[in-house]
């Protein structure tokens, strides 16, 4: 599985490069950035939900999530100037997990089943979360964006209300419980396509310095906030996903959605650009821990 994960983000890469150099596809970008957050909530946020199997599968995801919403917080606090408030958004997204095309696929690779459950599930119900921060993006993008489009980037809250609601009526048939994993090498393809694509956009082409003593101080805050979940984790599932999601490579929502609706901020241009290494940290500490 970590070969099949490890040749997906090639080949997405290798892809996303190419694109890069078509004017065509520059153009109609945004629209392939929308159809791959559709098709990512339909096979893993629906599914995510409907397997839920009791309380105990909730409390350790959410509570990563939390660390998100206190990351949130303090950059709306700390945030200043016009669109404060979508840029405070755009800050957070920037240093927080990459948990759709990072924590999953490896979570797959080193932890199998149980910790890519946990994985999905933190990416799941990460989704009212997301949904502020789509909100608040939106409301404040440099580029107007069609009301019509809203139902496309609010598409995993409303995958999350969709799964919970198959849940209540009918128990999640067998097929299902392969699917992320099966999942995982497509998710890693497509996600490094559109992120190299978009990271390499010319509109998204700034310098990085600027950002640097956010994405230092955000970077750090995460890690500090997760450290505490992996020493009290109670199992080696939950203590491995949170290593990954401590230790995360750039989240690829940023790059892409900033291509989206107009904004240009350095402190993406600085995660994607440093988040690599934390990365390759958490790499070696999920194989070791897995081994």
């Amino acid at each position: 599985m970590t070969i099949a994960i490890l040749i997906g983000y090639l080949i997405g890469g290798s892809l996303g490069l190419t694109a890069t150099r078509s004017d065509k596809l520059a153009r109609i970008w945004p629209k392939l950035v929308r159809a791959q957050i559709l098709i990512a909530s339909v096979v893993l946020a629906t599914v995510a939900a409907w397997r839920l199997a009791g309380l105990d599968d909730v409390l350790w995801p959410i509570l990563m999530v939390a660390v998100f919403a206190v990351m949130l917080l303090v950059s709306l606090a700390t945030t200043k100037g016009e669109g404060r408030a979508g840029r405070a958004a755009m800050r957070t997204w920037a240093t927080t997990t990459n948990t759709g095309f990072f924590v999953i696929p490896f979570a797959a690779a080193f932890g199998g089943s149980a910790a890519v459950l946990i994985a999905v599930l933190i990416d799941r119900f990460g989704a009212p979360l997301w949904a502020i921060y789509i909100a608040l993006l939106r409301r404040d993008a440099p580029r107007p964006q069609r009301p019509s489009t809203s139902w496309i980037d609010q598409a995993p809250l409303i995958a999350l209300g969709v799964g919970l609601l198959l849940r209540a009526v009918t128990t999640a048939p067998e097929w299902t419980s392969g699917l992320s994993l099966i999942a995982a090498p497509f998710m890693a393809a497509t996600g490094a396509a559109l992120f190299v694509g978009s990271v390499l956009h010319s509109s998204q082409r700034i310098s990085p310095r600027p950002g640097i003593p956010a994405w230092a101080a955000f970077t750090f805050m995460r890690i500090a906030l997760f450290a505490p979940i992996v020493f009290f984790a109670p199992t080696p599932a939950i203590a491995l996903v949170a290593v990954l999601a401590g230790l995360s490579i750039p989240a690829f929502g940023p790059s892409q959605m900033s291509l989206v609706y107009g904004y240009s901020e350095p402190i993406v241009a600085a995660s994607v650009r440093y988040s690599w290494f934390i990365g390759a940290i958490g790499l070696v500490a999920a194989y070791l821990m897995s081994h």
